[in-house]
Order: C-alpha cells, then sequence, then structure tokens
C-alpha cells in the first residue's frame, strides 16, 4: 500500500458523537472525519458537509458510498476510539478486497430485524416491510450478517458495485446497514 492511498475515515453528524483522537496515529495514514459540526482535532482532517435527508442516513451514505476516492480505505465508526497501529490492524484483518466483522449476536438479516423492532433502532415499518421483501426473495436464514463498525476496502470495480447496491438497498428500505 502507497502512503498516499490510505486513508482512515469517520462520520459524526448532529451531535450524535464525540471525535475522538487516535492514539496511537499511525503515520503515512490520512484521518478524515466528515461531518455538519464545527470539530476541531489536530489529527483528524475535518471535511464540512451538509446533511442529506437525516444525519443518521447522511452517516451511512459517508460510510458506504464515501470512500472511492481512496486506494485503501479503513472506515471507523465515531463511537470507536482507535488505539492500534492502523498498519498492524490492517495487516492482520484485511483480505483483499473487502474485509468486515462477523456479527457477533445474530447470524441472519431476519434476527437482526426482529431485534432492531424489539429494541426500537429504526423505522418498525420500514424494518417490517424490508424483511418481507427478503423472505419474498427467499433470502435465506442463517447466512450470517456482518457488524459494520470497522470495513477495510479496497478500491477496485467490484467494491464500488457492491457499495451501490448497499447503498440502494438503504435508500429503498430501513436505515439499518447490517
Amino acid at each position: 500500500m502507497s502512503n498516499q492511498s490510505k486513508v482512515c475515515y469517520t462520520a459524526i453528524f448532529s451531535d450524535y458523537e464525540e471525535l475522538k483522537e487516535p492514539d496511537p496515529v499511525t503515520p503515512g495514514w490520512r484521518y478524515i472525519c466528515f461531518t455538519d459540526q464545527q470539530l476541531q482535532s489536530p489529527v483528524w482532517e475535518i471535511v464540512k458537509m451538509d446533511v442529506i435527508d437525516t444525519p443518521q442516513r447522511t452517516a451511512r451514505w459517508v460510510k458506504i458510498m464515501g470512500w472511492i476516492d481512496w486506494q485503501y480505505s479503513m472506515w471507523i465508526d465515531a463511537s470507536f476510539q482507535i488505539n492500534k497501529d492502523l498498519n498492524d490492524w490492517w495487516a492482520e484483518r484485511f483480505i483483499s478486497p473487502f474485509s468486515c466483522a462477523k456479527h457477533p449476536l445474530r447470524n441472519d438479516i431476519y434476527q437482526e430485524g426482529r431485534n432492531c423492532i424489539i429494541n426500537g433502532r429504526g423505522n418498525a415499518a420500514d424494518i417490517q416491510k424490508q424483511m418481507e421483501k427478503y423472505y419474498k426473495l427467499q433470502f435465506p436464514e442463517n447466512q450470517g450478517i456482518i457488524t459494520s463498525g470497522i470495513l477495510l476496502r479496497e478500491n477496485i470495480q467490484a467494491n464500488i458495485e457492491l457499495h451501490e447496491k448497499w447503498w440502494k438497498e438503504l435508500v429503498e428500505g430501513s436505515t439499518r446497514d447490517q
């Protein structure tokens, strides 16, 4: 990986999270925070952006589609504190062209949908409608889902197409993105 092509990025819209400074700061990585807030940081480049539709949907757009300007990107949810050298993290976890963690608690989209409805995470009607769509498509159960707090990506066409489909699914369904 060239040093000019590595970015670690996050998003904070509305006053949902506070920007956390990485420790350590890994040389050769750009740290970028997309936000609608007046934030300052000695490490993060602050990129102001208008809210599109809602703060949550805007943050999801940044997560899903905001990476395509760089060859290699690492999305870090703003709720996380970076406490490891990013080169080490990348070397240990990246499998080309896209890596993410398996969800630690649930094994399919239907379990996740039910959990979101029960716990009030997202619009229940939107989630139910999306689950019905998956049932009609005969999407199988127990296929696994991801947790999307950290995403490692290489900029290739297949990844761009996958993420465009992911974004379309989010726009047409609920704002949940597992």
